[in-house]
Parts: C-alpha cells; sequence; structure tokens
C-alpha cells in the first residue's frame, strides 16, 4: 500500500505512479498538496489513515532542487535572502510538519519508518551553478540534523529514522541542468538510475531494519556511512594561543603514509559531552578505545560516565 503525494499542478505524476502500481497488483493513492503548507501535511497523513487505517513508512523526498533560486541571493556574499526561506520552507520546514503529522501515529502503533533526503552538498564545500551557494547546502544540513535527532526520540517507541544522500539522474536532475545533453549529463545517466538509490535503501525501510540515526549516500550501485567524526585533540588546562600553534598537527588529526586519520571517532554530543568531563577528570585526553567505549546515542542524562 502506497501513497504518492506531489504538487497539485503537478499531480498527473502522482497519478501516473499510482496507476503504474495498481497495474502491477499493488494497492496505491495519489494525493496532492504542497508539503510546506501545514494542513497540506496534515491533510496527507489522515487521508492515508482514512485509506489504509495506519501509517508504517514515511519518505521525505519532496524539496526544493539546486538551481531553483539563481539571482544571487544564494551566493554567501548575499544570503540570506528569499531564497533560503524557500528552501528551508520545504526541504526543513516540510520535512518537520509531516513528520509531526504522521508521528502520533507510528507511536501509537509503536512502529514506524522514516527516511529523509538529504544531500552530500549539506557536508560542504560545494561550488553550485552559480558560485558558493548557501541556501541548499544548509537547509540539507539542518535534515540530517533533525533526522539525528528525530531518531533519538523515536527509539523508545520502535521508529527507525534514516538519512539518504542520493545520487541519481532524475527528471529534476535535468531540469536543473537546463535540460541540456552536456558530457556530465550523459556520462550521469546510465549509471545513475533512480532505480537503484531505491535497491539500496529498501532495507533501512524493512520491518527487520534496526540502523537508526545513521545517513547514506547511495548511487550507482554504491552505498556508504556518512557521519560526524572528531579527534583527540590536544589538552592543556592552562592553555595559550602559542600551546594551540604548537600542537595544531594533534588538534587537526594525525594520519599514516597514505593520509589515513588514526585518531578520530564517531562524533555526537553524548560522546562528545562524555570525553569533555572525562578529559576534565583525568587531566587528559583518554584513548581512544575508552571514546570508543562511550555510546554515541544514548543521552548523558540518563548514562553514567
Amino acid at each position: 500500500m502506497v501513497v504518492i503525494n506531489d504538487l497539485p499542478n503537478s499531480l498527473s505524476r502522482a497519478e501516473a505512479l499510482r496507476d503504474e502500481i495498481r497495474a502491477a497488483g499493488g494497492t496505491a493513492l495519489a494525493i496532492g498538496g504542497r508539503i510546506g503548507d501545514d494542513d497540506a501535511a496534515r491533510a496527507l497523513v489522515e487521508g492515508t489513515i482514512a485509506e489504509f487505517g495506519r501509517i508504517d513508512i514515511v519518505i521525505h523526498n519532496a524539496g526544493v532542487p539546486v538551481g531553483r533560486v539563481v539571482d544571487g541571493s544564494e551566493l554567501v556574499e548575499n544570503a540570506p535572502a528569499t531564497g533560503m526561506d524557500l528552501y528551508f520552507d520545504i526541504n526543513v520546514r516540510g520535512s518537520l510538519q509531516l513528520n509531526r503529522a504522521a508521528w502520533p501515529h507510528m507511536v501509537r502503533q509503536g512502529y514506524g519508518r522514516i527516511l529523509f533526503t538529504s544531500s552530500a552538498v549539506g557536508t560542504g564545500f560545494w561550488y553550485g551553478p552559480t558560485g558558493y551557494e548557501l541556501d541548499y547546502a544548509v537547509s540539507k544540513l539542518a535534515v540530517f540534523a533533525a533526522a539525528r535527532q528525530i531518531a533519538a526520540a523515536g527509539a523508545e517507541h520502535g521508529i527507525v529514522a534514516n538519512t539518504l544522500m542520493p545520487w541519481a539522474f532524475t527528471e529534476t536532475v535535468n531540469a536543473s541542468a537546463g535540460g541540456e545533453e552536456t558530457e556530465l549529463i550523459t556520462f550521469m545517466r546510465a549509471p545513475l538510475q533512480p532505480e537503484k538509490v531505491a535497491m539500496a535503501i529498501a532495507p533501512l525501510l524493512h520491518e527487520s531494519a534496526r540502523t537508526s540515526g545513521e545517513a547514506f549516500t547511495a548511487g550507482g550501485g554504491r552505498m556508504a556511512r556518512v557521519f560526524l567524526a572528531g579527534t583527540r585533540g590536544y589538552f592543556n588546562p592552562d592553555v595559550t594561543a602559542e600551546d594551540v600553534v604548537d600542537n595544531w598537527d594533534q588538534i587537526i588529526g594525525d594520519t599514516d603514509s597514505t593520509g589515513a586519520l588514526l585518531d578520530v571517532f564517531e562524533q555526537s554530543q553524548p560522546r562528545e559531552e562524555r570525553l569533555f568531563f572525562k578529559t576534565l577528570e583525568l587531566g587528559h585526553t583518554p584513548d581512544l578505545q575508552w571514546i570508543a567505549s562511550q555510546s554515541v546515542k544514548d543521552s548523558t542524562r540518563s548514562a553514567a560516565g
């Protein structure tokens, strides 16, 4: 049972997919609405509940694509401007409004699978169509942070939430490129089929899925986890600016001959808080073994240090 959403003026696309699913023997419903409108988000969930009686999976795939705002307001020297509002309205607020509408139903049934759509662009250093653009990148990083928080809140209710950073050639990508058959577009078209992304993420939405609060890049047959990392760093209770300069390599992180970082660990607020207070207690930074033994996801408010 599938519910497809699209903008009211593009509902024919959702209806075509609905008909395709039905023709294959499935059950599907198409509901129009702009997900940035709270009433539309609620109506989408209410329509799903009315038709099927429950909601098990939410895929937050609606979004404003790269290239929608190209008037210069999206650039570092001009943002934030009107473009920032547009990207946050759909990419962030829209996702959260839909999540808010679905949340009580998932909590009540003790089950839910949620997938947010972010982008590798949110990890930074991205040179967009007009330069170093802020709007799209910042909105996509916000989605990553939201998914982590929602995963933490959903754990006790059987709700799993993750983030997808897809690589796929779609109509939207083609339109963002101006519809021109450039060398890059030709290269992307064959290997970056959307179906390959769907196959990669299907296990995250299955009833057996237990991984939650993670981000994954997927496309062209490759799938990998994307995460925040920290280094052991440098500690001196009487630190000076000169100390920082002298120990900069340690702060940045030691590397081996291949350039691989040697002393990094997955970062999260609970782990960072434990590390911070343990360092103060010991008078030096604990070793990686101790850091790795600290939970990434369990709140420090309810766990012993």
